[in-house]
Order: structure tokens, then C-alpha cells, then sequence
């Protein structure tokens, strides 16, 4: 799995050569609602909730004209934290009100290859991969030993993609669809076997998806 890494990070130089755009962007927001959840015994119960999201994302692309079509680069971190607090005082005092702390770390690489491009639309293919890397974290505001309430979640997900992307003027549009692997749970990624590579082959499914943007 290394190698692979080092034998991507060895073309970034080559195709660095071209064009480069980079991009910082944010978010916070908060929200409050309901929703529902469930409790025991396949139960579902309503809940009133409070729920704050801060995120931040860098983006990094480069590419080059080639004789024929054109190679991007693209490189993603974004890193979130969402805080939600669930008050069960109006619907079920039987549950203590708690707080869930979510904190995700993403990073991603993609690379595209456009074989066709005019003043109207391109088309291209290309392969990447993102992971996840997050700790969910439980606070009931009491004397509870947080590190027992503590879940690790790390996964990989590779994929295949083909698309089309349509430009009219400051609208663009674009449709794809992508071969997209079974999420790959690891501890470290020096742990990946070949025979959970293999599963994750064998239990792709194919995704379709949407873009679109407008400049003002």
C-alpha cells in the first residue's frame, strides 16, 4: 500500500509542470431540530437536538496538455467537527441528555484524464481514492471515562470515474458515474491485506452523481 502511495506522490512533480489552482474554503454553521432515534427492544424515539458543524477544506490541482488531451493532479484535506446535543427532557426523561462529538479528517487524490475538450463541454475518466479518518466521541456531562466511550472509525475508498462536464458561460454541469469500491476498515494502513483489497474488488457497485455551479 506504501509503494502505491510513493509511486503516486512521484508523478506529482511531472505533472506540476502545467497549470496550479489552490483553494481554502470554510463553513459554520448551527442548527437545531428533531429527530429520531432509536432506543431498545427496535424502538424509535422522537428527540429534540442542537447541533454545531465547523469544517475547513484545501484543495490543490495541476495539470498539464499533453499531445493528446490533458493530466490533472487533485488533492483534497478537509478536516470537521460536528458537535450534537441531544435533550431528551421534552420526550423520554427516562434517557440522560448527552452530547456526540464527531471529528473527521478526509484527504483525497484524484487523477483525470481529458481526452476531449471544447468551448462548451469535456470529457474525461480518471481513478482516486478518499479516507476517513474519525473519532466519535459521547459526553453525558458526568464522571464517565471518556476514553471507554471513544470510537475510532478509519476507512479507504478507492474508485473508477468517467464523466462529462458542460459549460455555458457561468453555468456548468457535470454528470458522471464511477466504479466505486467497498469501504476498506483499517487500524493502520500498513494493515490492508490483499485479500481485503480483493473484497473491496469484489464488492464494488457502480454510483452515478451530479455537479452543477453557477458564477455570479
Amino acid at each position: 500500500m506504501m509503494k502505491q502511495f510513493i509511486y503516486l506522490l512521484a508523478l506529482i512533480p511531472v505533472v506540476s509542470l502545467g497549470q496550479i489552482g489552490i483553494s481554502l474554503s470554510g463553513n459554520s454553521y448551527f442548527t437545531t431540530g428533531q429527530t429520531i432515534l432509536p432506543i431498545e427492544s427496535g424502538e424509535v424515539e422522537t428527540v429534540n437536538y442542537e447541533m454545531r458543524n465547523n469544517g475547513i477544506a484545501l484543495d490543490w490541482n495541476t495539470g498539464r496538455k499533453l499531445i493528446i488531451g490533458e493530466l490533472w493532479c487533485m488533492l483534497g484535506m478537509t478536516y470537521n467537527i460536528r458537535k450534537t446535543f441531544y435533550n431528551w427532557s421534552e420526550t423520554n426523561t427516562n434517557i440522560a441528555n448527552y452530547e456526540i462529538v464527531e471529528r473527521r479528517l478526509i484527504p483525497s487524490i484524484r487523477f483525470e484524464y481529458v481526452f476531449l475538450r471544447n468551448q462548451y463541454m469535456a470529457l474525461y475518466s480518471g481513478l482516486g481514492g478518499y479516507a476517513i479518518f474519525e473519532n466519535l466521541n459521547l459526553d453525558q456531562n458526568n464522571n464517565i471515562d471518556l476514553n471507554t466511550l471513544t470510537h475510532k472509525y478509519n476507512g479507504i475508498i478507492p474508485f473508477f470515474r468517467a464523466g462529462i462536464k458542460f459549460n455555458r458561460g457561468n453555468f456548468t454541469i457535470n454528470p458522471f458515474i464511477g466504479y466505486e469500491l467497498e469501504t476498506i476498515y483499517f487500524d493502520q494502513l500498513s494493515n490492508i491485506s490483499s485479500e481485503e483489497w480483493k473484497e473491496s474488488f469484489d464488492n464494488a457497485n457502480i454510483r452515478t452523481g451530479i455537479r452543477f455551479g453557477l458564477l455570479f
